[in-house]
């Protein structure tokens, strides 16, 4: 069960709509459309053994920053992690607390830092986000690049949706 306080604070926060395209790097192989490898490991919004999660960024050069940062959290090289793909993709989503305006960052939000090292803040965010049903998380990017949707599978509307439209290998560090 998420902190009652946080549950309050998303609570607060009326959802927005999104409509856009997005990008996601993933090992090639892999589904673009699931977060099973982000429900069992946990992420930024989601906490380890808990809801699957799509990560996306907003422009390739948020993306490419991301899995910079991917690869330097786990203290490797990042061509180590190639060959890769990334895709673009569209969603439209009907239930998304955007924490990309200060307006949005209420006193219960504003006290904590969203791009800490230290996942445990943004995990508490998302847990209760998704307890409340909403599909995703707008937010400025940890790299300072840009912003990032993290959609949670389990929540999506019937009239939301997520496609891939195409994607792209990376046989080399973009």
């Amino acid at each position: 069960m998420p902190s009652s306080h946080l549950v309050d604070a998303i609570d607060q926060l009326a959802p927005v709509a999104y409509k856009g395209r997005l990008f996601r790097h993933i090992a090639a192989g892999r589904h673009p459309l699931s977060g099973a490898g982000a429900r069992s490991v946990g992420g930024r919004w989601n906490p380890p053994q808990s809801f699957s999660t799509l990560y996306l960024a907003e422009g390739r050069d948020t993306v490419e920053a991301e899995f910079r940062r991917m690869a330097g959290r786990q203290g490797l090289d990042p061509a180590q992690f190639l060959p890769r793909r990334i895709y673009r993709l569209e969603a439209e989503l009907q239930a998304v607390v955007d924490l990309t305006q200060p307006a949005s960052l209420m006193p219960a939000l504003a006290e904590l830092d969203l791009s800490s090292e230290d996942l445990a803040a943004t995990q508490a965010v998302g847990e209760a986000a998704q307890y409340l049903g909403r599909e995703a998380i707008r937010a400025p990017s940890a790299t300072g690049t840009g912003f990032v949707v993290a959609v949670f599978v389990d929540r999506l509307l019937p009239e939301s949706r997520v496609e891939t439209v195409d994607f792209e290998e990376w046989s080399e560090v973009p």
